[in-house]
């Protein structure tokens, strides 16, 4: 389970009305927008970034992680190289928040938009891979 991370940038809110982006409240609320309202089954907040695991109602096997990186207003869906192709549930996550050190990736958010990709195994510390160009 898990692998090298693929990270897409899937909503900017640098440019929304209200100033959504400067409120977390209102950055997951969006997120949910764009998502079709899915529940939140995790929150973990930091200085630098909201990490948010979102689950369809009834599928606890649906679930998806989101990173919010709070300095530039934008949210990455976060997925990994690996054969949970339905989605993950919450036991996935608390696997990749306590035994592959998840959090130490993305409590500094820039590190999702580098050249540098990651791969996250557990009972391992994060290791940075190259990512592969296309041309």
């Amino acid at each position: 389970m898990f692998g090298q991370m693929n990270v897409v940038p899937i909503l900017d809110l640098r440019r929304a009305t209200e100033n959504v982006g400067s409120s977390v409240d209102m950055a997951v609320a969006r997120l949910l927008e764009v998502t079709d309202q899915p529940t939140i089954a995790k929150w973990i907040q930091m200085p630098r970034a909201v990490f948010v695991f979102l689950v369809v109602a009834g599928d606890p096997e649906s679930g998806a992680f989101y990173v919010y990186d709070r300095r530039i207003q934008v949210w990455f869906w976060v997925d990994f190289d690996d054969d949970k192709f339905g989605g993950y549930n919450v036991d996935d996550f608390e696997r990749l928040v306590r035994e592959c050190r998840f959090l130490d990736v993305i409590e500094q958010p820039r590190q999702l938009t580098s050249a540098i990709a990651w791969r996250i195994q557990p009972g391992a510390v994060p290791t940075p891979v190259e990512k592969a160009t296309t041309e």
